[in-house]
């Protein structure tokens, strides 16, 4: 496999989540091609972040929910 063939937006997504990658090193080369194949015809990173996140199974997925988002926020304040 040919790493310099891949776009860089697709390298750039896999490597930034451990467990695709993970997924992605795993892969036959004909495999690794056909999603390589894949990514060139998407244009937004939310759609690379999409089909990246689609090598990793449901049961390795974090499991993050928050009730309200400002909640991350509460604390002690300063001053």
């Amino acid at each position: 496999m040919d790493y310099n063939q891949m776009p860089l937006n697709l390298g750039v997504a896999i490597t930034s989540n451990r467990a695709a990658m993970d997924q992605f090193v795993d892969m036959t080369d004909d495999e690794k091609n056909e999603f390589i194949e894949r990514s060139r015809s998407l244009m937004s990173k939310g759609e690379i972040d999409k089909l990246v996140n689609s090598l990793v199974p449901e049961d390795e997925k974090p499991d993050i929910h928050l009730e309200d988002v400002k909640d991350i926020f509460k604390g002690p304040s300063i001053g």
